[in-house]
This record gives structure tokens, C-alpha cells and sequence, in this order.
């Protein structure tokens, strides 16, 4: 990591900036702002008095969020039981290291949940495909509103699972400063953070300002016992595995060569202590051999962030208000993996047969020829890892107001938002060098005793031979550090728009005014990557680039953008009668016209019934659609090295026979029972986009009802169903999953992303298997959602509050593609769709006495099954059970009474919960569902909050 100087300037600047700002127009101060009463519920864009309405909203308050202890928003919503999935967090660090955290609704895809502050989406999509939001401050959250159904008539693309809508903090007097410090019960994982926070408010203007800085340490995974070692589970084995790319190299001889003729395998590895100069120095390779990656990788990636935000609002007169709104964020965060591996195949790199440190005297690797493969790695040059920063700016501005004394309101906006990511990763070697340095070479000089690359005729000037036999060697080192270079990477998101809506009443009736709202839109994406000339791919399989296979990508950019008219309107039926305290009924629509895809026209139906005061019986429907991502639709090829079972192992004709669609699945696989593959669980995936993208569609229905009893104050409860539907799915697609539907239907689709050598000792191995953005097949969703609510106060004991919010899936399946067989996900963990458990809960107890509170949490995720999950067989074997998880947070504060001072101390994890074993041939990292379960144990924090 670098310094965080740049961080510190970053925060320094903006609250100087702010701040200005806000001094600058405290000047106009002039008369008091009228009092709203009507307010605008996520989900509508019309104003209005009811607190609950058809729509299905979970809200979180500043006084939860404070008890929490959390640091940041992405571990505010992961707590959330709506949330299911496989959302990208801090805790994601291979795959990650941006430091980002999505929101996933209904395990839907991140993709499909939208991101609004203060009502306005937020548009930026980064390095993880969809909005982060950890560059909001927690600090600054009022409330958070999540609406859990479909809203594409109301906000458009991308609010199919829901919408998440954080509201900032308003009407702020004076100065607030707070900070927190921390770490687990295992000494690691320290952060701190400091916030400050100015407002203030007269007559015409409202101003707050804010910045926030944290600085989290990242964690080790060799630090948890869990994750200290890669497991496997193999032929209903657990054992500690890993790579087959060693220190100590793994060398594939063919049939007939002398030294595999002699040992008896036709993989060997040289004996630890001996030069590798000669063939008596390797022994069989075993699985015994494997590298254990783990101990390198983190379980928490650092996080070094400093925020600012700052709102305007300028009352001009009685009928005009303007405002403006800046948030802005910086980054800096980065993964770590183990050292580099060489693969002499997949790298496309020949080990030449004359290099003077070869004792075997043949050729080996190069892509899809005959020499067999060699497989090294390459710990002189330390670990992978990567230094990324993430520049965001968001800024609103504009005004709205009323039209005289009709009641009609109207608000005119423009947008602005930036995103910036740079990417620089070290630990690699210059390809082209590297070849020279294992091709051809000689002894030079007086007593030939001067290693020189090429041949005596053809001498490489500057060119250190490089001894890929035993690279732990210290005379290895000055060759591997010649041979050494990094990469970067630079990526923007831009989004601009323009809005204007009005809102009001068109006509009364006996039950009430008509209302309506009504208003047009326009937004321009635009997206731009730039990646080093040593990364970019040559095609077609864009797994050759000028350092290793994995790193590979290209430039890419491209834009487009949308105008939109939008109408919602309430229709109150019937009021105050008997039978019917209220009935009422809107409808809403939206039509957008994409520049690259074409339009589309959405509609909503929502309907609220209340028989009696107490209850509330509501109901929606609501087409929704999501049109496809900059990345999704113009995005540089992506090397991924998932996990990945082959199916075709040990291929019989007698298995072709049984299930002939395994001729499509393992072409150039022999079929006699001697295939076994390379020894290695990880394969080369190559994520592309795709120009010919086009909008999923989809339809959202929600039912149920809220109770307030009036017989028990305090009490409330709420049951909500759900049913989602979604056609044309835009997905990556899994490779495993491609895998099972080639071997179950035979789909030439499924069955033509695979790409296997198709000659030679390697043949049959996969080479590539490619991870295409495609619109392919149909999710289908049920739940019901469960929420009760009690509040006991005054009692001789204090205030209780006692929450419990529960959901219910009942049913997640995915049909891949029209005539293949539907899939069900549901109670299962799977690398597509992630953690889709049944239940969900989050239970909340509160206390509150003379100044003291305290808040026990608890989180439980129900069980669920890995299917097939023995990578021996991963097609037939049994599935894997794992248990459900509860973790506890307990917290505590004191106000000292008045000094307007606030301390609070908590422990997150109090029973030390350590996250199932999903086991690494199942997932990416740490041997367990880092996007669900908590991976780093207990741990403690201190706070405070001072008011001025």
C-alpha cells in the first residue's frame, strides 16, 4: 500500500470546499422554510402523508445504525435478511480489491437492486459490475429505506429485486465530531476512524457538511484456522490441498522417456535440497506436493477511505428553493495472492531442450503442441498483490418549488457523477524475456563458466538463463529480478443526466384528491478502460498477452444513453365508510428510449385497502427491466481462474455410451479410462462481453398486509409475499454451470464454451473455458417476508424495543435456457447464484434507561447444501451439509448528561462464530462463502460522539 497522504489532501480539500460554500451563501439568511408535513416514500414519486403505503419498505434508522457499531454501509446492509446471494464485499479478496460492497436483494444479482441518495440514483458502476456503497459515510445516514419489490415504472432500469435509498442527515446544528477504534480478540484487523460533521440553519438556508476517514487493516487468512490451509474434499476426504504449481516445480513427462519409465509416473518434482541438475534429483509427484496458497491471501482486504459530503438549500422565495448535493470518496485498498505460478502451456512459454539447466533433455510447454507441460512457482518474487484507488464524485444540483397556491409542486435537476479507478499489480514477469531466458543457452567466457542465453552462433546480449528447475535457488534470484514487471489498469464511469417532474392534484373526489406525478428524464452513460500494452490479449481466446495468461485483458470503451417519460397516479376509492377505512389504488408507467437497445415501456398497479384502522391489506404488480451495464455491452476480456471439476476424468467409452452429450463435453479426451486431467482444480475462464446485448425484462408481484394494534401500543407486525420473474437473464455464465448443462442437455451453446488441446500430451486438457455475457434463460423467485415490531416503554425497568425481521424463500429456480431443465437453487450454495438459504433473520433487543442503552443483535442464516460438492465426482456425488450460522453483536452508550457526549463500546461476534467449511474446490476463497458468513471472528470497539 501506498501513503495515504493522497487520502488525507483528498478529505482536507473537500471540507475546505464545502465548508466555503456553505459560508459563502450564509449570508442571504432571511426568512424561516414552511414545514413539510408530505413527504415522498421510496417507491413513488408522489407526496403524501401515510407513513405506510403499498409498497414493502424496511427502514433503518441513525439511532440502529449508531447502536450497531458498524464502520461502514456495506457491513450496515449485509445484515440485512432481504439481502441473499453473492455480493462482493471487502471480505472478497481474490476477485476483489477495490474495497467495494453491493447490495443484493433477494439474491438477485447486485446488478438488479438500485442505489439512491436521497431519492436520486447514484449511476456509477465499478470495478464489481454494480454501485459501491462504501464510498457513502455511514456518518451521514439518517435513515436507510429499502424497498423490496420491483419499481421499474417509478426510477427505470436496474430496480428489479428493489431499491436501497440512503437519506442523509438534515437540519444539523453546529459541530459533531466522532470517532471509533477497534479490532478482533486475535490482535489483527485494527481500524479507526473520525468523522466531523457542521451544519447549520436560518430563515433561507440549510447547509450540512461532513467528512469521514477510516483506515481498516487487512487481515491474513494464515491468522484463522479455518482458511490457514486450502481444503479439498475428494472422494469423501478432507484434506489439506492446493496447487500443483510448487516451489519446487512439477515436471510432466511423456510415455517412453527413461526417468518416467524408471519411476513409475509420468509427473515429477524435484527433491527438496538438491540442484535439479540431474534427473536423479526428482522423485514421483504426489498430492501430498500441493502448494498451500492460503497462508497469502487475506481474509480482509485493507480499506484506507476519506469521504465528504456537503448539502445546500437556498430558500430564493416563498415558491422557489434551490439545492446542491457533493459527495465525494477515495479509496485505496488491494488484494493479495500467493506468488506467481508458471504454467509452460498455458503461458504459451517453451522450456527449450538445450537450456543448459534442463537435465531432461526434451522440450516442454508451449501452447497446444506436443511438449508436455512444466508447472513452477514462483515465490523469489513474493506475492501478487495490488494497489488499487477509486475516485468518486456525485454532485446534484438544481430547484424546485410550488406553482403559486395551487398545490402543484415542481423540481428541475441536473447530475453529475465520476468514477475513477486505477489498478497498478506487482509480482509478474515480462513474457517475452522469459522466454529468451528458457530457451536455448550455453557456458561463455573463459572456462565456460558464464551462463548466456541463445546459442554460441546467436548470443543474447543482456539475457540471464533462468533455472525453472529450482527457482528457490539463491542464485535463481538475479535472473527472476531481471526478468520482473508490473502492470496497470485505468477505468472511468461517467454519468450525466437531467430531470424534471412535477406532482400534484388534478381533480378531488369524495374520497380524496386525485394526485399525480409526471415528469421526463434524460442520463448518458459512459464507460472507458485502459489497460497496459503488457496485458492486452490477442484474440480469439484472448489468453495471450506479454506477461502471464492471468492477467490478460484489453482496452474497451463505449457510451450510450436514454430519454425517459415517466406518470404515477393515486387514486383514493373509498374513505372512512364502513368496511373501509381507506381504499386506494394507483398505477404508474415509464417509457425509455435506449440509443442501443430500443425502447421499452413499463406499467405498475398497487392497490391499499385498510377494512379497519389497524390493518392495512396492500398489493402491486410492476413490470420491470434492466438494460445491460457499460462492462456488460462493451467490456475488454477478463481472465478468471475459477475452481472447476472436469467431468471427464478417467472417461470411459462405456460412460460416452451411457450419456452420449459426454462426446461434446470431453472432445479429445481419450476414452480408456487414463485421462486425469492436469492435477489441477483451477482452469483458465474467460469473461467476455457482448455488442448484441439486449434488455431482461420481468414482472414483480408483492401481497400482505401490516397491523398496528391499537389494543397493545407499540405492537406491529407485517407479512409480505413475493414472486419475481425474470426473462432474457444478463449473466456471466458460470463455468461449472456450463459444464453441467453440456453434460445434462448436450446444448451446443453450453457445449461450444469449452476449448480443450487438442493434440499431444495435453490433449484433452481445457485451455480455455470461455464466460460469455449472455442473455440466456428465465429466474423465478417466491418468498414472504415477516416483520414484527414491539416497543415497551416506561416500565420500572426502562424502554425495550424488540424487532425481528425474517425472509422466507420458497422457491429460486433458473431455467438456463428455453428447452433445458429447470434448476433448482433454492436451500443451496451455488458459484452462479451464491448463498440461497431459506431462512434469514436479523433480531433486535433494545434498552434504554437515564441516559444508558444497549442493543443485542442477532443474525441467522438458515442451512443449506453444496450439491455434488465431492470434486472427485461432481456430478453424481452426494451433497454437502452446512449448518445454519448465528452471530450475536451486543453494544452499550452512555450520554453524559449535559455535555451532549456520547461513548459506546461493543463486541460484534460475542460467541466467536466461525463461518462453515464450504471447502475450496467449491468456492474462490477461504474455504468458505466469504459474501454471507463473517470471517473474521470477534472483535471489540470503542466510540464517541461529541456535539458543539
Amino acid at each position: 500500500m501506498t501513503s495515504s497522504n493522497s487520502v488525507r489532501r483528498a478529505v482536507r480539500q473537500a471540507l475546505f470546499f464545502g465548508a466555503a460554500t456553505a459560508t459563502a451563501y450564509s449570508a442571504y439568511a432571511a426568512e424561516p422554510a414552511d414545514e413539510m408535513k408530505e413527504v415522498v416514500v421510496t417507491g413513488s414519486r408522489i407526496r403524501r402523508v401515510d407513513a405506510e403505503t403499498a409498497s414493502p419498505v424496511f427502514v433503518i434508522d441513525d439511532k440502529a445504525i449508531q447502536q450497531s457499531g458498524v464502520q461502514t454501509v456495506g457491513d450496515l446492509m449485509n445484515r440485512i435478511p432481504a439481502v441473499a446471494g453473492a455480493a462482493v464485499n471487502p471480505q472478497v479478496n481474490n476477485g476483489g480489491g477495490f474495497g467495494e460492497a453491493n447490495i443484493e436483494l433477494r439474491g438477485l444479482d447486485a446488478k438488479r437492486t438500485l442505489i439512491l441518495l436521497n431519492g436520486r440514483r447514484i449511476g456509477l458502476v465499478g470495478n464489481s459490475g454494480a454501485v459501491d456503497i462504501n464510498m457513502i459515510p455511514i456518518s451521514i445516514i439518517e435513515r436507510v429505506e429499502v424497498l423490496k419489490e420491483g419499481a421499474g415504472a417509478v426510477y427505470g432500469s436496474d430496480a428489479i429485486a428493489g431499491v436501497v435509498n440512503f437519506i442523509t442527515r438534515k437540519n444539523v446544528e453546529g459541530l459533531e465530531i466522532g470517532g471509533q477504534f477497534g479490532r478482533t480478540t486475535r490482535s489483527d484487523g485494527q481500524h479507526y476512524s473520525i468523522d466531523l460533521l457542521w451544519g447549520a440553519n436560518t430563515d433561507k438556508l440549510n447547509f450540512t457538511v461532513g467528512g469521514s476517514y477510516t483506515n481498516q487493516e487487512q487481515v491474513s487468512a494464515n491468522n484463522r484456522d479455518f482458511s490457514r490451509f486450502a481444503l479439498y474434499l475428494y472422494s469423501g476426504v478432507v484434506s489439506a490441498g492446493g496447487s500443483s504449481r510448487i516451489p519446487t516445480g512439477r515436471v510432466f513427462l511423456p510415455a517412453g522417456n527413461p526417468v518416467r519409465t524408471a519411476l513409475g509416473c509420468s509427473s515429477v518434482t524435484r527433491i527438496a535440497g538438491t540442484s535439479g541438475a540431474s534427473t536423479a534429483n526428482y522423485r514421483c509427484y504426489t498430492g501430498a506436493d500441493a502448494y498451500n496458497y492460503q497462508p497469502f491471501n487475506l481474509l480482509l482486504t485493507p480499506q484506507e477511505r476519506g469521504s465528504v459530503f456537503s448539502t445546500l438549500n437556498y430558500k430564493v422565495n416563498d415558491n422557489v428553493e434551490t439545492y446542491a448535493e457533493v459527495l465525494m470518496n477515495r479509496t485505496h485498498s488491494g488484494f493479495q495472492i500467493a506468488p506467481l505460478p508458471f504454467d509452460a502451456t498455458a503461458d504459451d512459454t517453451i522450456v527449450a531442450a538445450n537450456n543448459i539447466y534442463n537435465p531432461f533433455g526434451i522440450a516442454f510447454g508451449g501452447f497446444n503442441n506436443a511438449n508436455p507441460n512444466l508447472r513452477a512457482r514462483l515465490e523469489a518474487l513474493g506475492n501478487r498483490q495490488s494497489d488499487t484507488t477509486s475516485d468518486s464524485k456525485v454532485i446534484n444540483f438544481g430547484a424546485r418549488g410550488k406553482i403559486l397556491n395551487t398545490g402543484w409542486e415542481w423540481d428541475i435537476g441536473a447530475n453529475y457523477a465520476r468514477l475513477d479507478q486505477g489498478n497498478h499489480v506487482t509480482g509478474y514477469l515480462f513474457k517475452p524475456d522469459l522466454a529468451k531466458a528458457l530457451g536455448p543457452s550455453f557456458y561463455a567466457g573463459p572456462g565456460n563458466t558464464n551462463p548466456t542465453c541463445g546459442t554460441v552462433a546467436a548470443p543474447i546480449s543482456g539475457c540471464i538463463p533462468l533455472n525453472i528447475f529450482n527457482v528457490t535457488s539463491p542464485a535463481t534470484l538475479p535472473a527472476l529480478q531481471a526478468l520482473q514487471t508490473d502492470y496497470s489498469t485505468d477505468g472511468s464511469f461517467i454519468t450525466e443526466g437531467f430531470a424534471a417532474s412535477i406532482t400534484g392534484s388534478i381533480a378531488p373526489l369524495p374520497a380524496g384528491p386525485l394526485q399525480t406525478a409526471f415528469g421526463i428524464e434524460y442520463k448518458k452513460l459512459e464507460g472507458k478502460f485502459f489497460a497496459d500494452h503488457l496485458v492486452v490479449a490477442t484474440p480469439p481466446l484472448f489468453i495471450s498477452c506479454l506477461i502471464s495468461q492471468e492477467a490478460c485483458t484489453g482496452n474497451s470503451s463505449g457510451d450510450y444513453n436514454v430519454k425517459e417519460v415517466f406518470v404515477e397516479a393515486l387514486v383514493p376509492i373509498l374513505k372512512g365508510v364502513t368496511g373501509a377505512e381507506a381504499l386506494n389504488f394507483s398505477v404508474g408507467a415509464r417509457y425509455s428510449d435506449y440509443s442501443l437497445f430500443g425502447n421499452k415501456t413499463r406499467a405498475q398497479f398497487k392497490i391499499e385497502y385498510r377494512p379497519i384502522q389497524d390493518l392495512l391489506i396492500r398489493g402491486t404488480y410492476a413490470q420491470v427491466f434492466r438494460v445491460p451495464t457499460i462492462t456488460d455491452v462493451f467490456g475488454a476480456p477478463a481472465i478468471s481462474n475459477p475452481t472447476f471439476a472436469d467431468p471427464c476424468l478417467h472417461l470411459t467409452q462405456a460412460q460416452v455410451t451411457a450419456n452420449p452429450n459426454l462426446a461434446f463435453a470431453c472432445q479429445f479426451v481419450v476414452r480408456d479410462g487414463s485421462f486425469a486431467g492436469d492435477g489441477t482444480s483451477q482452469i483458465t475462464s474467460v469473461i467476455t462481453s457482448n455488442r448484441a446485448e439486449k434488455p431482461e425484462t420481468g414482472s414483480v408481484i408483492t401481497y400482505g398486509f401490516v397491523y398496528d394494534a391499537s389494543w397493545a401500543q407499540g405492537l406491529s407486525f407485517n407479512v409480505d409475499f413475493w414472486r419475481y420473474k425474470i426473462d432474457d437473464l444478463i449473466t456471466n455464465v458460470d463455468t461449472n454451470y456450463s459444464m453441467s448443462q453440456c453434460v445434462q442437455t448436450g446444448s451446443p451453446y453450453f457445449c461450444g464454451l469449452i476449448t480443450r488441446y487438442s493434440a499431444g500430451p495435453n490433449a484433452g486438457r481445457i485451455a480455455a473455458f470461455v464466460a460469455p455475457t449472455a442473455n440466456l434463460g428465465t429466474l423465478e423467485t417466491r418468498g414472504v417476508d415477516i416483520g414484527v415490531k414491539y416497543a415497551l416503554r416506561n416500565t420500572p425497568a426502562g424502554n425495550f424495543q424488540f424487532t425481528l425481521d425474517t425472509t422466507k424463500f420458497t422457491k429460486y429456480d433458473n431455467t438456463p435456457a428455453p428447452g433445458t431443465p429447470t434448476q433448482e437453487i433454492l436451500g443451496t450454495y451455488d458459484q452462479q447464484f451464491g448463498n440461497i438459504a431459506e431462512w434469514r433473520a436479523l433480531l433486535g433487543i433494545g434498552w434504554s434507561m437515564s441516559g444508558f442503552e444497549a442493543l443485542l443483535t442477532g443474525r441467522y442464516v438458515h442451512s443449506l447444501e453444496v450439491p455434488h460438492a465431492d470434486g472427485a465426482d461432481p456430478f453424481n456425488s452426494p451433497s454437502l451439509p452446512v449448518p445454519s450460522v448465528t452471530t450475536f453483536d451486543l453494544s452499550a452508550g452512555y450520554e453524559i448528561e449535559g455535555t451532549k457526549t456520547r461513548l459506546q463500546i461493543g463486541v460484534q461476534n460475542v460467541t466467536d462464530k466461525q463461518p462453515p467449511l464450504l471447502y475450496q474446490n467449491n468456492v474462490i476463497n477461504a474455504n468458505t462463502d466469504v459474501s454471507t458468513y463473517d470471517s473474521l471472528g470477534r472483535r471489540w470497539f470503542v466510540s464517541f460522539k461529541q456535539k458543539f
